[in-house]
């Protein structure tokens, strides 16, 4: 499991997540993002479907129920099978060619997509499909997800990764300054942490206040 963790980055240098997310971020409206993301988003969404039927087969077959009857899971299928047709239809545009590759001690036969776009944005469109293909084809693609503050894709290196890295790990820690809890603790630490600091500034005070009453009680006094 652990050699499967790093696939993205294995497949390209150790700058891929980059290559391939940054661009769709900072060049969402373009054609070329825009036909990567849909494809990404296809991908991930059969993936995601396929699971789920897997674990709603599973719990109908252990109660005893052909799944085949269920409408909720043929529901399931029905999408599936709609997702597919869009998929297929999106992958058209993009005929893969056998080519060879390797290195020192290493040789590779791989299928390389080409399309017909063309502009600056055409080989990282090219490159982008191909490494979304070979994801979808060593069970990658739950690994690629939205991140819940930005939206913006993110490859997890964890399981139960939730937030993105490109922008550190500023949108983890903004998504929870939002949650109700997480303000009320954090109100309380605050409250906490500088509770001495408050109480030491009242006993000032206070002492300054004794100070000064003494102050004029002593000047009328000497009058």
């Amino acid at each position: 499991m652990k050699a499967k963790s790093h696939t993205l980055h294995s497949m390209v240098d150790s700058d891929g997540e980059k290559d391939l997310f940054t661009p769709l971020r900072e060049n969402a409206t373009e054609p070329a993002a825009k036909r990567v993301e849909n494809v990404l988003t296809l991908l991930v969404s059969a993936e995601s479907l396929a699971r789920e039927q897997r674990e709603q087969k599973k719990i109908l077959e252990h109660s005893g129920l052909d799944c085949r009857r269920s409408k909720p899971f043929m529901a399931l299928v029905d999408e599936s099978a709609r997702i597919w047709g869009l998929l297929n239809t999106a992958l058209h545009r993009y005929p893969t060619i056998p080519l060879a590759q390797g290195g020192i001690g290493r040789f590779e036969i791989i299928e390389r997509p080409v399309t017909s776009s063309t502009g600056r944005r055409a080989p990282w469109e090219v490159w982008a499909i191909g490494v979304l293909v070979n994801l979808a084809r060593t069970d990658e693609l739950s690994r690629l997800r939205r991140c819940r503050e930005c939206g913006h894709w993110f490859y997890a290196t964890r399981p139960h990764q939730q937030f993105c890295k490109l922008n550190g790990d500023s949108c983890r820690r903004s998504h929870y300054r939002q949650n109700p809890e997480f303000k009320i603790k954090n109100a309380t630490y605050m409250r906490e942490r500088y509770r001495p600091i408050i109480e030491k500034e009242k006993e000032e005070r206070s002492r300054r206040q004794a100070a000064l009453v003494l102050t004029e009680k002593s000047k009328k006094g000497g009058k």
